[in-house]
């Protein structure tokens, strides 16, 4: 076999084939120069909130402002109760996520003075859990007027924040029925799942609000950082646009603090020339996780991924490499697999509770051997839609090809051929 070099991702393919399209948009900004807000950012709002069958799209400056500016948004008097004084003080309130993600799921719950409460995930999809979910609530939480209260602590409990990790939707049926009896809002962080669907729905309005990122890895990616809102709630949509431009209303009629998160003219006339083309982009990588399925399910110490329910848009697609008592051999195929020309990643290599100031309260403390497992065995092979048949194959020999030497032994790791 013919050594190859095949990156874990790259846009040259997809510039190249939509250039010509991509130019004309870009000068056409230029023409009118209208490079903050004007006719292009309405344009791709409306645009997307179509695709998406949602009220109001609002766009802004990048999926982690996305996040700042729904639960801002939700944190008022009704959305925050104080039923009695916490231990930890006023402001506290706990806002029950993942332990599996990108940093911003949480980051943003603690930029608000929450504290993020770590369920762990589903071996199977990395997505939270809800049996776990609603187990802990029924051994740490009661009801006080209508409102979920920390038992321990006193602390009110505002809501739900699950990520749609990898491009496949967490389980929003069950889910649902668990925040509509605790009575938690839902801030869906699909940065990763644009165009994916559970039950007929399109990820990022299975919740109250969801949040979408645009960098230009996601599977609609801008040329910069860019992100929106998405609701079907009007009067959080409006407080969503008062949010991105200083927390004002209209001119210098200010109503609240906000911040400027405004996306550009420039990176929404890429994602509007580039949204008709998403479907089909999605459609690749679902042949090429495909086939990568078919051909490495059945390998020793391989576990390729499952999509349990909607469909899936494979923004990343991760395998663990382990065996049945969850020992790691990801570092052996990582180096065979580097020394063949091909690139990996590994996300996540650090679960989120291991961050100190994300976890400051060891009564809020949780056990998550599921994500913990993951880090240490998650491997990313190469994804992106105009990965070529040729070069798929080539992952796929590659991983077969792979000699795994027992983790109590040392041997030379064998390259593919």
């Amino acid at each position: 076999m013919n050594k190859q070099s095949v990156p874990a991702f790259s846009l040259a393919r997809q510039v190249k084939n939509l250039r010509p399209q991509l130019l004309a948009r870009l000068e056409k900004v230029l023409d009118t120069q209208q490079f903050i807000g004007g006719g292009f950012i309405e344009a791709f709002e409306k645009q997307l909130a179509a695709y998406l069958n949602v009220k109001y799209v609002i766009s802004c400056n990048s999926g982690t402002d996305a996040l700042w500016m729904a639960l801002h948004a939700l944190q008022t008097p009704s959305n925050v109760p104080q039923p009695a004084p916490s231990r930890m003080g006023q402001q506290d309130k706990i806002i029950l996520t993942t332990p599996f993600s990108f940093i911003a799921s949480s980051s943003e719950i603690a930029s608000h003075g929450g504290l993020p409460v770590f369920i762990d995930i589903e071996p199977e999809t990395f997505n939270i859990n809800p049996v776990l979910l609603e187990q802990w609530l029924q051994q740490n939480a009661e009801m006080i007027d209508g409102n979920a209260v920390h038992r321990a602590t006193k602390m009110p409990i505002v809501g739900l924040l699950p990520v749609d990790l990898f491009g496949q939707c967490a389980d929003y049926d069950k889910l649902s029925v668990i925040v509509k009896k605790w009575n938690l809002w839902i801030v869906e962080d699909c940065a990763q799942a644009l165009g994916a669907e559970y039950n007929g729905k399109k990820a990022g309005t299975l919740g109250t609000i969801g949040t979408f990122s645009f960098y230009p890895t996601k599977n609609l990616g801008a040329f910069g950082d860019a992100g929106c809102c998405v609701t079907n709630d009007p009067v959080l949509a409006e407080r969503l646009l008062q949010l991105r431009n200083h927390g004002r209303k209209t001119g210098y009629d200010y109503i609240s603090l906000g911040i400027n998160s405004r996306m550009d003219a420039f990176q929404a006339a890429i994602l509007a020339e580039k949204l008709p083309h998403l479907d089909g982009f999605n459609e690749s990588r679902r042949a090429i996780a495909d086939r990568y399925n078919q051909a490495l399910s059945q390998l020793p110490f391989v576990k390729v991924p499952r999509t349990l329910v909607g469909t899936h848009v494979y923004h990343q697609y991760c395998i663990l490499v382990e065996d049945a008592a969850g020992n790691s051999y990801r570092g052996q195929l990582e180096q065979h697999l580097a020394n063949s020309g091909i690139q990996t990643r590994i996300f996540y290599p650090k679960s989120l509770p291991e961050i100190s100031f994300l976890s400051p309260h060891a009564e809020l403390t949780t056990a998550c051997p599921i994500s913990d497992r993951a880090v240490n065995n998650i491997l990313a092979l190469p994804m992106w839609p105009e990965l070529e048949d040729g070069e798929v194959d080539y992952v796929i020999e590659c991983v077969k090809s792979m000699n795994f030497v027992p983790v109590n032994k040392s041997a030379e790791r064998v390259a593919c051929l």
